[in-house]
Order: structure tokens, then sequence, then C-alpha cells
């Protein structure tokens, strides 16, 4: 059916209705008093028969472009947020992996931290043991050296005592002949 048919039966159609819609109420009028409620139902189902008409001869295609191009643009549409979403998902399983690598090199950043530790623990104790074994070495021989500075005192004390005592007994004990024995014994000690 071409356009100019289709023109001239929806104009027929037009001309149908309307003189139904005249010629109705007047002949309902005439039958019956309570024509009313029934006449209003009556022209709400031709009204609403019209605006279907309508829309389906003036409206149809325009309606269907336009749900045409909302369907190709929320397919678009979904197509972008499906993409975002398999992009989204790509960063949480690389930022996962990446979570994992770093938990794994903070260990082992944390099991080296605390060998290293463990090893200047050891050097540290063991400069401390031969600090002590040095300070030890150290104080044995100041204790030594003070025993013999200590024995070296003792003697001259007891020498001195020595020469005291003998000068106290040897006058009365030597004469003056002994005495010159001692220097003879002494000169000829230098001599030999």
């Amino acid at each position: 059916m071409s356009l100019t048919e289709r023109a001239g039966a929806f104009c027929v159609t037009s001309l149908l209705v309307g003189f139904i819609m005249v010629a109705l109420p007047a002949a309902v009028q005439a039958a019956d008093a309570q024509w009313r409620p029934t006449y209003d139902v009556a022209m709400r189902w031709v009204n609403f028969i019209i605006l279907v008409a309508v829309i389906v001869k003036y409206a149809r295609e325009p309606i269907k472009d336009f749900l045409k191009l909302k369907k190709s643009d929320i397919v678009s549409e979904l197509g972008e947020l499906e993409t975002e979403k398999a992009r989204i998902i790509s960063d949480i399983k690389s930022l996962k992996n990446k979570g994992a690598e770093n938990r794994v090199h903070f260990q082992e950043l944390k099991n080296r931290l605390i060998a290293q530790g463990e090893t200047r623990k050891q050097q540290i104790v063991d400069q401390a043991r031969q600090q002590s074994k040095i300070m030890l070495e150290e104080s044995r021989r100041k204790m030594e050296n003070r025993i013999i500075q200590a024995k070296a005192g003792l003697k001259m004390e007891l020498l001195d005592l020595a020469i005291d005592q003998a000068m106290a007994k040897l006058p009365s004990v030597m004469n003056a002949g002994d005495t010159q024995q001692f220097l003879d014994d002494y000169m000829s000690s230098l001599h030999a």
C-alpha cells in the first residue's frame, strides 16, 4: 500500500469515527436518559483507538529509530563498562600480584635484616670477648708490675732495715782492725 492510499484510508476512517461521534450522542440521547456513562466509556475507547492509530501511523518509525538509537547507545555503553570492568579486574589482579611480591620481598628483607643483626650481634660479642681478654691481660700485667714493684720496695725496706740494724750492731762488734781488713779486701777486689 502506498503513502497516498494510506492517507486516504486514514481520512475515511477519521470521517467515519467523527460521524459516529456526532450521531451517536443524539441517537443515544433519544433512546435513554442514562446514556452519558455509556457514551463516556465508548468515547474513551474511540479516543484510545484514534491515539493508537495516530501513534502507529506517524510515530512508529521515529519511535523505532529512537529505540534503536537508545539500544545502540546502551550497547556501546555496556561495552565500555565491560571494558572498564575488565581493566579494573586486571588492575586488581596486578595489585594482588604486586602485593604478594611485596610480601615475599618484605619477608626476604626481614630475614636478611635478622641475619645481619645476628651477625652483628656475634661480632659485638666477639669484640667484647677480645676486649675483656685484653683488659684481663692488661690488668694481669699491671698486677704483676705492682707485685714486682712491691717486692722491690719490700727488698729496699728490708735492705734499709738490715743496714740500719747492721749500723746499729756493727760499731759494737767491729773494731779498727776489722775495718782495715774490709778496706784491704775491697781494694784487692778492685785491682782484680
